[in-house]
């Protein structure tokens, strides 16, 4: 009798998953979180439906899908949407650069809401179970319908508002979330301080580093050395903004792999 011999089967190492996600990231432009890109590996870049789409490892084993959603309260929702339906992540942080409404949140603090209110009458719950600390404020930020540049316009949104910084798009990403039964923080760094005007120049590469911004800034460079001069404090605010972010928002998104493994 001859035995009988089974084919041999090829154990294959299982396919990653580039689709889901632990951690979604919302942010207005790439600028915002560009230290933070540098901490993932296997990146992988794509466009929908006019956003910049880019998915990543953190530590080998923490999933990341980050959407760059361009200027605006709608094209913040639309990216919201399609990340949330189409990586499904456990957690959506919306991270991004502010301007101070209080004395007490100065640039290169932090800021965490624990609600978002709007200038029309619009209000959610964020929970949030950070505490302040010196450089990390916990509060109420409002979202306006364009950044307050002036001294005069940042007090007025400060009184009518009680909030301790202002975005343009933050409440868009929490309304998505919340529809949608997904854990949502939003955490900004703060550029701007209440006190002072910001030269819209400035303000342009701050939040709106796009073609027309890069233009603007050229206009600036030739009509002085001051005005350069100026314009290079704010890119370097600008970027010291982002490594305060990152190093931040990176801790928070260890702690939630820690969370999800557990």
């Amino acid at each position: 009798m001859t035995g009988s011999t089974e084919p041999s089967q090829t154990v294959s190492e299982p396919e990653l998953d580039r689709v889901s996600a632990h951690v979604g990231i919302v942010c207005t432009h790439i600028g915002e979180i560009r230290p933070f890109m540098k901490r993932l590996d296997r990146v992988r870049k794509y466009a929908d439906e006019g956003c910049t789409f880019r998915g990543g490892f953190l530590h080998e084993t923490i999933r990341i899908a980050i959407v760059e959603a361009g200027q605006g309260f709608a094209r913040h929702r639309k990216a919201a949407e399609i990340l949330v339906r189409e990586h499904r992540p456990k957690w959506v942080l919306c991270l991004g650069f502010s301007s101070s409404l209080s004395d007490n949140v100065k640039f290169g603090d932090l800021s965490v809401a624990n609600e978002i209110v709007d200038t029309h009458g619009q209000k959610l719950e964020v929970h949030c179970r950070i505490s302040s600390s010196r450089r990390i404020h916990v509060g109420r930020h409002v979202v306006a319908d364009g950044h307050p540049l002036r001294e005069r316009e940042k007090a007025e949104l400060a009184s009518s508002s009680n909030a301790i910084c202002v975005d343009t798009s933050s409440l868009a990403v929490a309304q998505v979330c919340q529809e949608l039964s997904t854990k949502f923080m939003s955490i900004r760094s703060i550029v701007d301080s209440l006190a002072g005007d910001m030269p819209e120049s400035a303000a342009s590469l701050v939040f709106s580093p796009t073609s027309k911004a890069v233009g603007t800034a050229i206009g600036t460079l030739v009509k002085g050395l001051k005005q350069v001069s100026e314009l290079n404090t704010w890119r370097k605010r600008a970027n010291d903004s982002a490594e305060n972010l990152d190093r931040f928002a990176a801790g928070i998104v260890l702690q939630i792999g820690d969370q999800l493994r557990d």
